[in-house]
């Protein structure tokens, strides 16, 4: 008989015991959940602004943009072919 009621006590020590270790994991678990939200979203951000920036460097990179510089920004222009003067000096082993 003192066996059971030594067994009933523990199971009703262990009771609140088991809800308080119950809400306590639930609380853990609603932290977790929150970091991953917050750790998804600045991951979606990091995207966004990567694309924009690869977007910024395509325009950055590209011929028109770099043609447009050399022209307007430093003054300048494309050699025609009747300005371009070839100079052959002589020398061993040159044949053309």
């Amino acid at each position: 008989m003192k066996r059971y009621y030594v067994l009933l006590l523990l199971m009703v020590i262990s009771v609140p015991f088991l809800l308080g270790f119950n809400a306590w994991q639930s609380n853990e678990c609603g932290k977790i959940k929150r970091q991953i939200r917050e750790l998804e979203t600045m991951q979606e951000n990091c995207v966004e602004n990567n694309k924009t920036l690869v977007a910024d460097l395509a325009d950055l990179l590209g011929v028109d943009k770099l043609e447009y510089d050399v022209k307007n920004k430093l003054g300048l222009k494309k050699n025609r072919p009747e300005d371009i003067t070839l100079i052959i000096m002589g020398g061993k082993g040159l044949d053309l």
